[in-house]
C-alpha cells in the first residue's frame, strides 16, 4: 500500500508541476489495464440498471395500492435532484477524489432501491426519498465517470473509452425493466426487484472501493479545476468549446422528443412502440461496444458531422414512414446509429478543445453533461405543447429542423479547423 501511495503521489506531484501539454499527454495512458478497466464499466452497468429502474415505479406504486401516476410526480422530484447535485460533484470531487464520490453515489442509489422496496410497508413518503436519493446518486456518478476516465487517458485514447462507457450506461438502462419484470415475476413482485437493485449498487461501491487503489498507480491528471464555477463556466461557454455543448443539446431534445412521446407517434402509424425502443437498444448499445476501437482512430469533427447526417435520414425516414414496420426499423436503425454514438463523440471533442486552449478539462465535460441534461428535461414539455396543439407530426418537422442545426454547426466547426491549420 505503501509503494501505491508513493506512485500515486510522484505522479500527481510531476504533473503539478508546470509541463508541456505533449509532456502531460505522454505520461497518460493509451489504455486502461482490463483489470481495471472492466470492474468500472460493471459499476456503470450497475448503477444505470438502478437509474433505468424508474420505469417499473408505476408497478411498485400500483402493487402497494396507490396511484400510477404518482410514478411522475416521484421521477419529477428526481430530476431536480439530478440538476442540483450536478452542480456540486465537481466541487466534492476536488475535495475527496471521483472514486471515493463514486462509492457514495452507488451507496446512496442503494438507499434509494431500498426506499423503493419498502414502499407497500413505508408509504408515499418512502417513494419520494427513493426519487430524491435516485436523482442525487445518478447526477454524482454521470457527471463525475467520464471525468475519472479523462483524466487517466492520452486525448487520443478518450473517445473509445468514453464510447465504452455510455455502452454500459445504455446496456444498463436497457436491460432494467425487463430484467426487473422477471425478478418481480420469479422473485415475489416488483418490491423484491428493487431489492435486488440495491444489492447490485451495494456491489458498485465495492467494486469502486477496489478500483481505488488499482487507480492509484496510474499516472493521471491532478484533481484540481474541477469544481463548476461561474467564471469557469462561461471561459468553456465563451470559447470554441461551447460548439459541442450546443450540439448535445440539440441532440438530447431529438432522443428526449422521440423516447417521451414514441406512443403517440407508434399509435399514429398503427405500430407498436416496442420495435422503437428494442431496436434502439441493441443498436446503440452493439454499435457503443463493437466500433469503439474504431472511432477511437477517426478525426472527431468528421465523424460528428456524419453521425448527424445519419441521424437526420432515420428521423427523414420516421416522418415519411405511413405505417410499415419494416420502414419503422430501417429508420429506427438509422437514429440510433447516428445518435448512439453522439454523446461520446462530442464529449471526446470538448475536453480535447478544452485541453488545446489551456482550459479546465473537468469543467468543460461537466458543462457538456449540463448541456444534455438542459436538452434531455426541457424538450420534451415544449415538444408536449406543440404536439398538443399541431400533432406528433409537426414535433418531428422541428427534430428535422434541430437535426440540420447540428450539421450546419458541425460543418462550420469543420471548417474552422481546417482552416486554422492551414
Amino acid at each position: 500500500m505503501k509503494n501505491i501511495d508513493n506512485t500515486s503521489h510522484q505522479v500527481t506531484e510531476t504533473l503539478s508541476k508546470p509541463v508541456t501539454v505533449d509532456t502531460a499527454q505522454h505520461m497518460l495512458a493509451g489504455r486502461l489495464p482490463v483489470s481495471l478497466f472492466a470492474p468500472y464499466l460493471i459499476t456503470a452497468v450497475a448503477l444505470a440498471m438502478a437509474y433505468g429502474s424508474s420505469f417499473l415505479l408505476a408497478d411498485t406504486l400500483r402493487a402497494a395500492g396507490y396511484a400510477a401516476s404518482t410514478a411522475g410526480s416521484i421521477v419529477s422530484v428526481g430530476t431536480v435532484a439530478t440538476l442540483v447535485g450536478s452542480l456540486f460533484a465537481g466541487r466534492l470531487a476536488e475535495r475527496t477524489g471521483i472514486l471515493p464520490l463514486l462509492a457514495t453515489s452507488a451507496s446512496i442509489m442503494a438507499a434509494a432501491m431500498a426506499c423503493f422496496a419498502m414502499i407497500g410497508t413505508g408509504g408515499l413518503p418512502l417513494a419520494y426519498a427513493g426519487g430524491l436519493l435516485l436523482g442525487l446518486g445518478w447526477a454524482i456518478f454521470y457527471m463525475l465517470a467520464p471525468i475519472q476516465l479523462i483524466h487517466c487517458l492520452k486525448p487520443s485514447a478518450r473517445l473509445e473509452a468514453l464510447t465504452h462507457l455510455s455502452g454500459s450506461q445504455m446496456l444498463g438502462i436497457g436491460v432494467s425493466a425487463p430484467l426487473g419484470r422477471v425478478i418481480a415475476d420469479h422473485f415475489g413482485g416488483p418490491s423484491n426487484t428493487y431489492a435486488f437493485y440495491a444489492g447490485f449498487c451495494a456491489l458498485a461501491a465495492a467494486f469502486s472501493l477496489v478500483i481505488r487503489r488499482r487507480m492509484a498507480v496510474q499516472p493521471q491528471l491532478p484533481m484540481r479545476a474541477v469544481a463548476l464555477s461561474v467564471p469557469a463556466t462561461l471561459s468553456i461557454l465563451r470559447a470554441k468549446t461551447v460548439a459541442p455543448v450546443i450540439m448535445m443539446g440539440i441532440a438530447a431534445c431529438m432522443f428526449a422528443g422521440l423516447s417521451t412521446f414514441q406512443s403517440l407517434y407508434a399509435d399514429s402509424r398503427g405500430l407498436t412502440p416496442d420495435i422503437f425502443f428494442l431496436t434502439f437498444t441493441v443498436i446503440t448499445v452493439a454499435l457503443r461496444f463493437s466500433v469503439a476501437p474504431m472511432i477511437g482512430k477517426l478525426a472527431l469533427g468528421p465523424l460528428a458531422l456524419a453521425l448527424f447526417v445519419v441521424t437526420l435520414l432515420g428521423l427523414t425516414l420516421l416522418v415519411a414512414n405511413a405505417g410499415s414496420s419494416i420502414l419503422y426499423i430501417l429508420s429506427t436503425v438509422l437514429f440510433a446509429a447516428g445518435y448512439g454514438l453522439t454523446y461520446s463523440t462530442l464529449n471526446a471533442m470538448v475536453v480535447n478543445l478544452a485541453g488545446e486552449r489551456g482550459l479546465s478539462v473537468p469543467v468543460a465535460s461537466q458543462v457538456f453533461t449540463l448541456g444534455y441534461f438542459v436538452g434531455l428535461f426541457g424538450f420534451p414539455y415544449f415538444a408536449g405543447s406543440l404536439i398538443a396543439a399541431d400533432g406528433i407530426d409537426t414535433a418531428l418537422l422541428v427534430m428535422v429542423g434541430l437535426v440540420t442545426a447540428n450539421i450546419a454547426i458541425a460543418g462550420w466547426m469543420l471548417h474552422w479547423t481546417r482552416t486554422e491549420i492551414a
